[in-house]
């Protein structure tokens, strides 16, 4: 355990360097993500001036809120979409990987490893633009922390497991990745990112309740917006474990069947 533990400290460590070694694509990603997220507040503030949403009532009533923590929410989905899979791209095309492969540091550590470093900078970023941008638009928030903190985790874990299938995928497509497509644009249609999925038809609706981040995000809004307990979220968390349970299974599954196919083919250092 404690040499697992020190791996994972050098592995972030390591990211954290070589981030900041990449000072101008380091400035303009952080730039990036507040001018996105801010874009997104000024299209609530337009369309709020003069009306109201009953159907965001269940999260405080304020269409700014609910689209900037949509946004936020989904810079979450696609680190936890992208960052095993890029992290295998990175040590291929930088020719590390097969170093990587021959230390006694397994492949799944590896992708674990770089993946936290990401989710770290993607939880540095966010806390920042969400700071930000809550004072330009005077976004009145109630967090419960602790809720709001166990809700994400969750839902990484949950979303970790669709990502390693994507990473197993991308081993012997290396490049093409239709179920890391395929979830994040389903996302992003259907699961109440940027409007409520009830104003989806009734047979479009269905859909919805299949993707974790549905549930997720109607649980997290809530703990951040109006300081549900989690009593009120209950129902929402459930589910989510339980689609964890299901993903993480899978996910590693597919991954292992990749990596190992790579390996028979001989393609796993190719890119």
């Amino acid at each position: 355990m404690k040499n697992f533990f020190v791996k994972f400290v050098n592995f972030v460590i390591r990211d954290f360097f070589i981030a900041i070694s990449y000072k101008i694509n380091l400035v303009i990603g952080m730039i990036g993500m507040f001018f996105g997220v801010l874009k997104f507040g000024f299209m609530a503030h337009f369309l709020q001036f003069g009306n109201s949403f009953p159907s965001l009532s269940s999260y405080g009533g304020s269409l700014i809120s609910y689209l900037i923590t949509g946004g936020i929410f989904m810079s979450y989905v696609n680190v936890a979409m992208n960052s095993f899979k890029s992290a295998i791209r990175s040590e291929q095309i930088s020719g590390t990987l097969e170093y990587l492969l021959l230390s006694d540091t397994p492949i799944y550590q590896i992708i674990i490893f770089s993946g936290i470093s990401n989710f770290l900078w993607t939880t540095l970023d966010a806390i920042s633009v969400l700071l930000v941008v809550s004072v330009i638009f005077d976004m009145k928030m109630n967090i419960n922390f602790g809720l709001s903190l166990f809700i994400i985790l969750i839902t990484i874990i949950c979303i970790s497991g669709i990502g390693f299938a994507s990473a197993g995928i991308i081993m012997v497509t290396k490049k093409g990745d239709p179920i890391g497509w395929l979830f994040t644009t389903l996302t992003g249609v259907l699961s109440g990112v940027f409007y409520p999925i009830s104003f989806l038809p009734k047979w479009i609706r269905f859909f919805s309740y299949l993707l974790p981040p549905t549930y997720a995000l109607k649980a997290l809004r809530k703990a951040l917006l109006t300081g549900s307990s989690f009593a009120s979220v209950k129902s929402q968390i459930y589910v989510l474990l339980l689609m964890t349970i299901i993903t993480v299974p899978i996910g590693v599954f597919v991954f292992k069947k990749g990596y190992d196919r790579a390996r028979v083919e001989g393609s796993l250092i190719e890119y």
